[in-house]
């Protein structure tokens, strides 16, 4: 089952001491809890859109692609991620897909 990561302590651990892979648009930052638990959070800030909608929709595309793609399957369990959109841009579905199988496969190489 797919949980989300809700847990401060953890999202904060994650930012402190994580490690971090970019592609184009996106960024995922993650660190080996070493539990028996697979969490992912996504973000997307406000300073590049401003309307709540925006954010939402690409909050959406981004968690919908991550269950379809091999990146979540690539993530071995302990290890919780944060996934932040770091483009001004609203890109599509095929654009997310692809930046995060690219970056499933860098992620693969760094465990």
């Amino acid at each position: 089952m797919i949980k989300s990561l809700k847990s401060e302590k953890k999202i904060k651990k994650i930012f402190d001491n994580g490690l971090t892979i970019k592609q184009e648009a996106l960024s995922l930052k993650f660190y080996n809890f070493k539990d028996n638990e697979k969490l992912f959070g996504v973000s997307v800030p406000k300073k590049n859109f401003k309307q709540a909608v925006k954010r939402n929709l690409l909050k959406r595309k981004i968690r919908e692609q991550v269950i379809s793609s091999n990146l979540y399957g690539s993530v071995s369990f302990g290890v919780s991620f944060f996934i932040i959109y770091n483009s001004k841009e609203i890109l599509g579905s095929k654009e997310i897909k692809a930046a995060l199988e690219v970056i499933a496969q860098k992620l693969a190489l760094k465990n």
